[in-house]
């Protein structure tokens, strides 16, 4: 039903519009998702899925869903091939996703965005999404059913309410492309079974480059605990390997407070600290109910996994050359002279981060 209620609130606009202005009506074609890749000749593909709305006159339309593709050289012109194959006027006003595929990301995206920019008629609150494999078998999923872009919105915004990826649009994107001291991460999808899409966690990027190196979905979480972007109300599930076995728990977040803090000392070197304080509610954690729960135990335990894991996110980050915390923003704003003699690519990976997770247990459930 909120697939056929945005569709509807996409072509009501239109329709009213035609109200007063009937040949607006005719052969209108609404662009809601878009797809870049690179083919194995070194072309670029560019690909749409549009609804297409037929006259059919007496005030009756035609409403179909359709992929069209053409192939250039280069970005420039493949509007003007999709236009001249697709009956009517093209309308991206509409192009909630834009998936570009991860061997074209890797070049760079900045020649499919900046296109967005110079388009009054643009959408700057499309999702850019970075795609495991053909961006364009990610559009073409469910081919007869409704538009697969509607579908991936959903499952985008869904994604951002559980605090798995950060809520970044083409706006938000262009401004961190043009920004040196701090990279950006962006949804990572997949097409899993033969109709189905998911959003499989995070792609980290480098100035406007994906490194090819992303995070899952429990690890990108993570990420978003130490960029401050978690919700407070998120749910997580851990693992922690302890005692010879492994132990499952989940639990909600309460009250997150993080503190970061860059520090260059008298070397130059740079440290960063980020210090995360979080008050959790457990939703499950199998155990010996023979045994009493141990609160402050699990509490050392929880701090240490998270602690852990967030160290190996920050090295994943600088393995990738990825800013995602924005520590060269802060250094050129409180260390001016320094960010004018260091080439911030070759210097940001010799940062060392030293980030701590407390956890305070508030709720432990009536079982307990």
């Amino acid at each position: 039903m909120r697939i056929i209620f945005i569709i509807i609130l996409c072509i009501l606009p239109i329709l009213l519009t035609g109200c007063w202005d009937q040949h607006l009506l005719v052969n209108r074609t609404l662009v809601n998702g878009i797809s870049f890749d690179v083919t194995e000749e070194g072309k670029i593909n560019g690909s749409v899925r549009a609804l297409s709305m037929q006259s059919k006159g007496g005030g009756q339309f035609d409403i179909y869903d359709e992929l069209v593709s053409a192939e250039r050289p280069t970005p420039v012109g493949l509007a003007l091939d999709i236009d001249s194959r697709i009956a009517g006027e093209i309308d991206t006003s509409k192009a909630f996703v834009v998936i570009i595929g991860e061997e074209l990301a890797k070049k760079g995206i900045h020649p499919f965005i900046e296109v967005f920019y110079r388009n009054m008629n643009s959408y700057m609150s499309s999702k850019i999404i970075i795609s495991k494999g053909k961006g364009k078998q990610i559009l073409s999923v469910e081919k007869e059913k409704s538009p697969i872009a509607f579908v991936i919105l959903q499952l985008l915004n869904g994604a951002e309410a559980d605090s798995v990826i950060p809520k970044e649009t083409t706006f938000t994107v262009w401004k961190k492309m043009l920004d040196p001291g701090e990279d950006m991460i962006l949804p990572y999808v997949e097409r899993v079974e033969s109709n189905k899409v998911e959003v499989a966690g995070v792609a980290l990027v480098n100035d406007d480059q994906y490194t090819g190196t992303t995070l899952s979905r429990e690890k990108s979480s993570i990420l978003m605990l130490l960029m401050d972007q978690l919700s407070k109300k998120n749910r997580m599930a851990l693992t922690m390997g302890s005692e010879g076995k492994d132990r499952a728990i989940s639990f909600a977040t309460r009250d997150l407070r993080r503190n970061l803090e860059v520090l260059v000392d008298k070397d130059n070197k740079i440290t960063c600290k980020i210090d995360v304080k979080i008050n959790v509610e457990v939703g499950s954690y199998p155990q010996d109910l023979s045994k009493g729960l141990n609160i402050k135990k699990l509490n050392k335990d929880l701090s240490d996994e998270l602690t852990k894991q967030a160290k190996e996110i920050t090295d994943t980050l600088l393995h990738a050359n990825c800013d995602a915390l924005g520590i060269g923003r802060r250094i050129s704003s409180f260390y001016p002279e320094l960010w004018k003699k260091i080439n911030w690519n070759e210097e940001y990976k010799n940062v060392e981060f030293e980030p701590s997770v407390k956890v305070n247990i508030i709720k432990t459930g009536n079982v307990f």
